[in-house]
């Protein structure tokens, strides 16, 4: 589940912050975020004699789980079902929703695969789980439990989710740096999971959701010069990074 790099403040209706439905949805929602990183620590499934026609099940798997991840974070799709390229937060609390949903899904139904695996020492997988820590340290740098709230729509938020003019950019911090640092944290939380399950089944999948973040960064920066102009273009002089300083 991809992160809009802005926020923005919209109305709540009136007895919907203190209902047990926010609960409800905000234990669901901080639920299906952390099992993006749950699945990296916990690993994904792989057999030596496993099927090699595996491959194409989980790739169809996947697809149908970020095709509607990529359609709905679009303005015109916003426009089209709810009236508004803005959104709002019934919108996405949906969006939320189904995207937990269909992540579920694949963790359930996901096949395991066969290749290469190693099997290295105590102390790599060690360092692995550190270096994993680590990174999952650093997707809360600069972040409160206030702008995660607002990221996953949770009710009585100041809700993150839209890419106009209308919202202030995040530019401070980690922001300073590098214009995705939430991207960059899961790739290295990708990366220190090869080393705790060297496998080929875990480069599959690490490959996969590594790949959809970079890929979508382009598309996602296309939408804030569109929305934003010559705000936003600054911001990408003065912090040309996307991902890793010196890199790219």
């Amino acid at each position: 589940m991809a992160a809009d790099e802005a926020t923005s403040q919209s109305a709540t209706p009136a007895g919907e912050e203190n209902s047990p439905l926010k609960s409800a949805y905000r234990i669901f929602a901080y639920f299906g975020l952390f099992t993006i990183f749950g699945s990296l620590i916990f690993g994904f499934r792989y057999h030596v004699a496993a099927s090699a026609a595996n491959f194409g099940y989980n790739l169809v798997l996947y697809a149908i789980f970020i095709t509607p991840h990529l359609v709905m974070t679009r303005s015109w799709f916003k426009q089209g079902l709810w009236g508004d390229p803005v959104g709002s937060p019934l919108e996405r609390r949906v969006y939320i929703t189904i995207s937990v949903l269909l992540w579920l899904a694949v963790l359930a139904l996901h096949e395991p695969l066969p290749g290469l695996a190693l099997n290295p020492v105590d102390w790599i997988r060690f360092a692995g789980a550190v270096f994993f820590l680590w990174a999952f340290f650093l997707f809360f740098q600069g972040a409160t439990v206030e702008m995660i709230d607002g990221l996953l729509g949770v009710p009585g938020s100041v809700s993150a989710y839209s890419h106009g003019p209308e919202t202030p950019l995040f530019t401070e911090g980690p922001y300073a740096s590098v214009r995705h640092p939430q991207y960059r944290v899961f790739i290295l939380a990708s990366l220190a999971s090869l080393l705790i399950y060297p496998n080929m089944s875990q480069l599959f999948w690490v490959a996969l959701l590594s790949g959809t973040f970079v890929a979508f960064i382009p598309v996602e920066e296309a939408q804030l010069v569109r929305a934003r102009g010559n705000d936003y273009g600054q911001y990408m002089s003065r912090t040309p990074w996307r991902l890793f300083r010196g890199i790219w």
